[in-house]
């Protein structure tokens, strides 16, 4: 029977995954995006809870496995087996059907032809197409290499006559093997998603496993500095004579519209909001700095301990694929985990979150940074306050893909804290051990690293030249 704490812990994890999905979709979303389209946004915010959800149900299923050493959790009360079932195929839907068709439908919008039935039309072609050549890819690969290598050791001993038991002697013989086992539809398409998620885990979270510690240190280093009353006073005329600049182009370009808005206006128009963000930021910024001195100290000392945290995160991360995932040292993660656990439950459990969500925070991260900072990567860029919709839900799509690869990698960094579990069987007994699968995934944490190791030199050899395309922000520090 499970506990009550731990499914109060339940509740309010998913409150807070709540809390998250609707936090990001507010922040990035463009305000023109507001109001209506209410539908894409339960899509995005139902996308990002069922990513983060899934990589946090792991403890859920660690407190739930049987134990035949212990009476109590000798019979488990929840079919785990058919909650992943339920949670992944739920996932790919989302990630192979509703997200394509949210993605197309809006890039099938004309301002031309307004056609809500023309818009349905081409969205559902292209995203039957896409699921056509998934399901055939699918089954031509599982008809074809549908099984798994497991690994198995083969025991011979020879009988013995005697006695006495206690003259009975260790004469037994054993030896390595792999026994070829016939996996399910959903196993296959679990590690194939698992793949596919691997592509873009390993570049998104490589970036953010660097950059979300450097940021959130560099920001403290760098952060506002109080100033005097004749600063804000010259700063601010600069700015309001920046603010007539952008209403006198914004006139002219509402002149030149005249009724219908050709491309070339539209990337007018969108590179005037950017401009005119970039101005109210650094508005607000003079004067947060000129009223509140600097700023809050909770919120800037507080960023800097989530620094610091962040990088003894991202260095645990490291070793444990070293010390653990490959040279089968010591578990290290699941060793803090596991001893955690046995002091109480809930530590265990609120240690495995911190690391597993970090690793959605950095891919989040990672998602932002490319699209922001690379000008040829620059498909569906999240901005703050500037995305669109179908930029949100595009990435959100890749978040549901890499959340595959996520839950794959904790389930094999912890595999000691959850030996049991329904995930640790369909994650490290089946889905490593497919065949052509398996050895892909068993070395794509290394292309994680590769990257991360690539963005390390990046901010180390130009520390100066890795911030955003953005205009530079005036020093305001007297």
């Amino acid at each position: 029977m499970l506990n009550w704490w731990l499914i109060v812990l339940i509740v309010v994890c998913s409150l807070l995954c709540l809390a998250i999905a609707i936090y990001v979709l507010y922040y990035f979303s463009s305000e023109d995006d507001h109001e209506g389209s209410y539908l894409t946004k339960v899509i995005i915010v139902f996308g990002i809870l069922l990513a983060i959800g899934v990589v946090l149900l792991l403890p859920f299923d660690a407190s739930n496995a049987r134990d035949p050493t212990v009476g109590s959790k000798y019979v488990n009360t929840l079919n785990t087996d058919l909650m992943w079932e339920i949670v992944l195929w739920s996932l790919a839907a989302m990630a192979l059907v509703v997200v394509p068709f949210t993605v197309f439908f809006y890039e099938a919008y004309d301002p031309d032809d307004e056609s809500f039935s023309k818009q349905c039309g081409q969205a559902i072609t292209l995203t039957l197409i896409v699921s056509f050549v998934f399901i055939v890819i699918t089954a031509v690969c599982f008809l074809s290499f549908g099984t798994a290598l497991v690994p198995v050791e083969l025991y011979e001993a020879l009988p013995q006559i005697v006695d006495d038991i206690d003259r009975v002697s260790y004469n037994t013989t054993s030896d390595k093997d792999k026994f070829e086992v016939h996996v399910s539809i959903f196993t296959y398409v679990v590690g194939e998603l698992c793949l596919v998620g691997w592509i873009a885990f390993f570049f998104y979270a490589g970036v953010g496993l660097v950059s979300v510690p450097v940021d959130l240190i560099r920001g403290f280093i760098n952060r506002p500095k109080p100033i005097s009353g004749s600063t804000f006073a010259q700063e601010m005329a600069v700015i309001a004579a920046k603010g007539d600049t952008l209403l006198s182009v914004a006139l002219a370009l509402q002149n030149e519209a005249r009724g219908k808005v050709p491309r070339s206006m539209r990337n007018k128009i969108s590179f005037l909001r950017a401009e005119t963000h970039v101005l109210e930021e650094e508005q607000e910024e003079l004067i947060w700095n000129y009223k509140k001195v600097g700023g809050s100290p909770f919120i800037v000392y507080g960023k800097l301990l989530i620094g610091i945290l962040s990088v003894a995160l991202s260095i645990s991360w490291v070793l444990q694929i070293f010390l653990h995932n490959t040279f089968k040292i010591v578990p290290f993660l699941s060793t803090l985990v596991t001893a955690l656990d046995e002091v109480f439950p809930l530590f265990g459990i609120i240690t495995y979150g911190i690391f597993a969500f970090y690793l959605v925070w950095i891919t989040l991260e990672g998602q932002i940074r490319v699209g922001l900072r690379f000008v040829f990567f620059q498909i569906h860029p999240m901005k703050p306050h500037d995305t669109t919709l179908n930029s949100i839900v595009f990435n959100v799509g890749l978040l549901l893909l890499t959340s595959y690869a996520i839950l794959q990698f904790t389930t094999r960094s912890f595999n000691e804290y959850i030996p049991r579990t329904s995930i640790n069987a369909l994650m490290n007994l089946y889905v490593m051990n497919l065949k052509g699968i398996g050895v892909a995934v068993e070395w794509a944490q290394f292309c994680l690293l590769g990257v991360s190791f690539l963005g390390l030199l990046f901010v180390l050899a130009c520390p100066a030249k890795n911030a955003a395309a953005r205009p530079k922000k005036p020093n305001y520090s007297t």
